[in-house]
């Protein structure tokens, strides 16, 4: 069985759709401020200082979305070699699981989600998210960890969703 290993610290965006969304958080906010000092300073008195919420709303969202794509996140990976499934990944506080091949009794494989239940010998489970990876990485994991446990004799068991 081959090993797969994803670095996902190296996904992330370009340099220029960075600076393109710190200009469009910019943009908004200099409208909000505008669309707020309209009436007062310059005299418009058709433009109402409550339109103003919408652009910087925005613009906080835009901003939200520029510092996470901006912040670096270390240490996030997916796993699959011989002895374990480990992996580690996520939008907010990712947390490093491992699970041996040995501990897992059955796998459940959904076919309209991108996930994977994991069904462990000690009678618990636990759900892999694929979701926030690419769609084609999260499609070539799924069919990897599906032969690795036909590979490793684990029972498989597609169903259509998940609940």
């Amino acid at each position: 069985m081959d090993q797969l290993f994803y670095n996902l610290s190296e996904e992330e965006f370009t340099k220029g759709r960075k600076v393109l969304l710190w200009i469009f958080a910019f943009l908004f906010l200099i409208a909000g401020l505008y669309v707020l000092t309209a009436a007062p300073i310059f005299g418009h008195l058709s433009i109402h200082p409550i339109l103003s919420v919408a652009p910087f709303g925005i613009s906080f969202v835009v901003l939200i979305i520029a510092l996470l794509a901006t912040i670096k996140r270390k240490d996030l990976f997916f796993l699959i070699d011989e002895g374990k499934i480990e992996f580690r990944y996520g939008i907010f506080r990712p947390k490093r699981h491992s699970f041996k091949w040995t501990e897992i009794k059955e796998m459940v494989f959904p076919s309209k989600q991108r996930k994977i239940k994991l069904i462990l010998n000690d009678g618990t489970s636990y759900v892999i998210e694929l979701s926030y990876i690419q769609r084609k990485k999260s499609t070539i994991i799924r069919q990897h960890i599906y032969h690795a446990a036909h590979h490793n004799g684990i029972k498989t068991i597609k169903v259509m969703t998940l609940k």
